[in-house]
C-alpha cells in the first residue's frame, strides 16, 4: 500500500473512530432524559425491545459493511468480479433482512409473550421496519468503505443517531402531553430508529450519487452467470454473523434480559408493576455502562491498526510490544473506570436518574465495564491474527452461560441475580478470548508488578470517595450531582498522580497515546515531586 492510501485510511478511520464515539455517546446520554420523562417503568418498556434496534444497526454499521469493503477490497482491479460481488451480496442482505422482517412483524405477539409482556407487540412491529432499511444502509457503507472512503459512512451515522434521539425524546413527550399510555409512549419513541434510518439513507446515497456523477460509481452485475455467484453470498453470510456476533455482544446479553427478568421475577410471585420497575431500575446500567466503555475502548481500539500493520510486516517485535501496551491501557483505565463508577454509583444513580433505588444491583452489575473492555480489545487482536471464530463462539458460550446463570439467580434473588449472571457470562467470554491469544502469541501480557501498583492506586483511589459518602452523603437530587462530581474528580485526580507518579505507563508507552508527550512531560514532573 502507497504512504498516499495508507495516509488516506488512516484519515478514513479517524472519521470512523470519532463518529462511532459520538453515537456511542448520543445513545448513553439521550436514555436519562428519556427515563426522567417515563420513569422506571417507561424505561423497561423501552429497553425491552431496545436490543432488538441495536442488533439491526449492528449488521447495518459492524457485521455487514465490513465484510462487503473486504470482499470488493480483495477483487480489486477486477471490474467484473466486483459486480458479481455486489450483486449476490445485496441479494444475501435483502432476503435476511425481509425474512428478519416478516418474522418479527408476524410473530410480534408470540415474542412479547416469551418476553412476558403481550403488551410489548406494539413495539416489536415498529422496530421491525428498520430491517427493511438495513440493505441500503449496510450496502452503501460497505462501498465506500471499499475505496477507503470513510467520511459518507462517518457523516450518514452521525446524522442517522441524532435525528434518531430527537425523535425519541420528542415523540416520547408529545405521547405523554397527549395523555397516551406508556407502551404507546414506546412506540413513538421507537419510531425514532425508521426516521433515523431513512435520514442515512438520504446521506449516502446523496454521496453515491456524486460519485456516479465523477463516473466513479459501482453497479451490481445483472448478468452473472450462475457459477459465478455460487458461494460469495453464503461466504459473505458466514463472515457477517461471525462478525456481529462479537461486535453485538452487549446488545445480545441485552435481549437475554429481555427475556428472562421481568418474565422470571413475574414468574416467582413479584406483582407485575413492581416487577417491571425493577427492571426498568436494572436498565439503568446500560447507559452508565455505554459511557464507561466509550473511554477505555475508544483510546486502546486506536492501536488496533499498530498491531495489524506490524503482523503484516511481520515485525515481531513490534508487534509484541504493540498488543502488550494496547492489554495495558485498557486494563488500567477499565479497572479505574470500573472502581470509580462503584465508589461513586449512590450519588451518580440520583443525579441522572432522579432517584437511588437499585445502587447494589447497579454497583454488581458495573464490572460489566471492566469485562467488557477486554474482551473487546482481545477479540479485535484475535481479528487482526484472523481468528474471527474464536469470539463469535466465546459470545455464544457466554450467552448460554448467563442464560442458565440468569435461570437460576433471578427467581430467588430478582435483579441482583441479573447483575451477577451477566458478569459470569463476560467472565466466561473473557476466558476463551484469553486461552485463545495465549496460544496465538506467546507473550506475558500483564506484569505482576504494574498489577500491583494498579491496585494500590486502585485503593487509593476509592478511599476519598467513599469517606465522603460514609461521612457526609447529599440526600438531595442537586446535593448528589454535586457529591458525585466532586468525588470522580478527587478520586480521578488522586489516580492519575498515582499512576504517573510510579509509572503504570512507561515512557515508551507514551508514545502512542494522544497527548502523549505531555503526560510524559507531567510523569517525570509528578516523579521528581
Amino acid at each position: 500500500m502507497s504512504e498516499r492510501s495508507m495516509k488516506r485510511l488512516m484519515k478514513g478511520a479517524a472519521w470512523l473512530t470519532v463518529a462511532s464515539l459520538i453515537s456511542k455517546i448520543l445513545s448513553a446520554v439521550y436514555r436519562v432524559p428519556f427515563q426522567n420523562m417515563v420513569g422506571d417503568v417507561g424505561f423497561y418498556i423501552f429497553q425491552q425491545v431496545y436490543p432488538i434496534y441495536g442488533i439491526a444497526m449492528t449488521l447495518a454499521l459492524g457485521g455487514f459493511p465490513v465484510v462487503i469493503s473486504k470482499m470488493l477490497a480483495e477483487a480489486e482491479g477486477d471490474l467484473r468480479r466486483q459486480q458479481i460481488i455486489m450483486r449476490a451480496v445485496f441479494r444475501m442482505i435483502r432476503i435476511v433482512s425481509i425474512a428478519i422482517f416478516v418474522f418479527l412483524f408476524l410473530f410480534a405477539d408470540i415474542i412479547a409473550m416469551m418476553m412476558g409482556d403481550a403488551a410489548l407487540s406494539e413495539l416489536i412491529r415498529v422496530i421491525s421496519f428498520v430491517f427493511l432499511l438495513m440493505p441500503y444502509l449496510a450496502f452503501m457503507r460497505g462501498f465506500f468503505q471499499s475505496t477507503g472512503e470513510m467520511i459518507p459512512t462517518a457523516i450518514s451515522q452521525t446524522i442517522e443517531q441524532i435525528i434518531r434521539v430527537v425523535i425519541i425524546l420528542l415523540g416520547a413527550g408529545l405521547a405523554l402531553n397527549m395523555g397516551l399510555d406508556l407502551y404507546d409512549a414506546g412506540a413513538m419513541a421507537m419510531s425514532g430508529a425508521i426516521f433515523g434510518g431513512v435520514s442515512g439513507i438520504f446521506v449516502l446515497r446523496h454521496f453515491y450519487n456524486k460519485r456516479l456523477a465523477l463516473g466513479q460509481g459501482l453497479q451490481p452485475a445483472v448478468f452473472a452467470e450462475k457459477q459465478e455467484k455460487v458461494g460469495i453470498g453464503r461466504d459473505f453470510l458466514r463472515q457477517s454473523m461471525a462478525i456481529c456476533v462479537v461486535s453485538s455482544m452487549l446488545i445480545l446479553f441485552q435481549l437475554v434480559d429481555s427475556f428472562q427478568v421481568y418474565r422470571l421475577m413475574s414468574d416467582s410471585g413479584i406483582p407485575d408493576f413492581i416487577a417491571k420497575s425493577l427492571k426498568g431500575i436494572y436498565d439503568r446500567g446500560q447507559p452508565i455502562l455505554q459511557l464507561g466503555l466509550v473511554l477505555s475502548t475508544g483510546l486502546a481500539l486506536a492501536l488496533v491498526p499498530m498491531i495489524t500493520a506490524a503482523r503484516v510486516q511481520g515485525q515481531q517485535k513490534e508487534l509484541k510490544r504493540s498488543i502488550l501496551l494496547a492489554i495495558k491501557i485498557t486494563l488500567i483505565l477499565s479497572s479505574a473506570e470500573t472502581v470509580g463508577l462503584i465508589v461513586i454509583m449512590r450519588p451518580l444513580n440520583q443525579m441522572l436518574f432522579q432517584t437511588p433505588d437499585g445502587t447494589f444491583v447497579l454497583q454488581l452489575f458495573m464490572p460489566a465495564v471492566f469485562l467488557s473492555s477486554l474482551i473487546i480489545m482481545l477479540s479485535s487482536i484475535l481479528q487482526g491474527f484472523g481468528k474471527i471464530i474464536v469470539p463469535a463462539v466465546g459470545v455464544g458460550i457466554g450467552l448460554v452461560v448467563k442464560w442458565i446463570a440468569g435461570s437460576i439467580l433471578i427467581p430467588p434473588y430478582a435483579t441482583v441475580g441479573a447483575s451477577i449472571s451477566t458478569c459470569i457470562g463476560l467472565v466466561i467470554i473473557l476466558l476463551i478470548c484469553y486461552a485463545s491469544l495465549k496460544q496465538t502469541i506467546r507473550v506475558p501480557f500483564v506484569e505482576k508488578n504494574m498489577l500491583f501498583r494498579l491496585v494500590a492506586a486502585l485503593i487509593l483511589m476509592a478511599i476519598v470517595p467513599c469517606l465522603i459518602e460514609w461521612l457526609a452523603p447529599f440526600e438531595t437530587r442537586l446535593g448528589s450531582a454535586f457529591q458525585a462530581i466532586i468525588s470522580a474528580l478527587i478520586g480521578g485526580g488522586i489516580f492519575l498522580v498515582f499512576a504517573l507518579r510510579y509509572k503504570l505507563l512507561g515512557p515508551k508507552d507514551f508514545v502512542f497515546l494522544p497527548f502523549g508527550s505531555k503526560l510524559l512531560a507531567l510523569s517525570k514532573l509528578v516523579a521528581r515531586k
